[in-house]
């Protein structure tokens, strides 16, 4: 009887494997959602010091320290994966984001929990300008228990969590500059 229902169980999930590609292959195509102008920071007095330890590596083989980075500097951290569609999908507008406030105050780090290989030949093909760094450990995920893809943490001049979100982000909006700027200004 057990054995009927794991030959079942196999062959509904062999036709259902072309639908679940399909699924995924259409949200990573999906356009960003512009963010709201209510997008949820957390007030100045109720930001929480967040866990910037640990060394990871860059894509060179150079030992970095987020808290390094972090440095009196607005820190805009991303957690992806070069699979991800809308990890993909959000970057341009995060390397639009950097490029716009990094002189400002600004500093964009994006980590992967892949292999050094697969990310460099990403890298290759789509460069960016911010930093992108290494969690082959995964280290931020067990830490701040990341369960989607992409996540990313806000941390202001402070040190302390202004903002997380998951999931894909138009970050480039008029909107989110300006509360990026006021952010900074800080």
């Amino acid at each position: 009887m057990a054995l009927q229902r794991l030959n079942f169980l196999q062959k509904a999930l062999q036709g259902s494997v072309p639908l679940i590609l399909g699924i995924l292959f259409i949200l990573s195509c999906v356009e960003l959602p512009e963010p709201p102008g209510d997008t949820p920071w957390l007030a100045v007095h109720e930001r929480q010091q967040i866990d910037l330890s640990g060394t990871f590596k860059t894509v060179d083989g150079k030992r970095v320290s987020l808290a390094d980075l972090q440095q009196d500097k607005v820190l805009f951290l991303n957690v992806w994966a070069t699979w991800c569609g809308p990890c993909r999908a959000e970057m341009p507008s995060m390397a639009s984001l950097y490029e716009e406030l990094y002189d400002e105050g600004l500093t964009m780090v994006a980590v992967s929990e892949e292999d050094t290989q697969t990310v460099r030949q990403y890298l290759q093909e789509q460069p960016y300008p911010f930093t992108i760094l290494l969690d082959t450990e995964n280290i931020l995920s067990q830490r701040f228990e990341i369960y989607a893809l992409p996540t990313t943490f806000i941390v202001d001049n402070q040190g302390r969590l202004a903002l997380r979100h998951a999931g894909a982000y138009g970050w480039d909006s008029p909107v989110m500059i300006e509360q990026f700027r006021r952010l900074v200004a800080q």
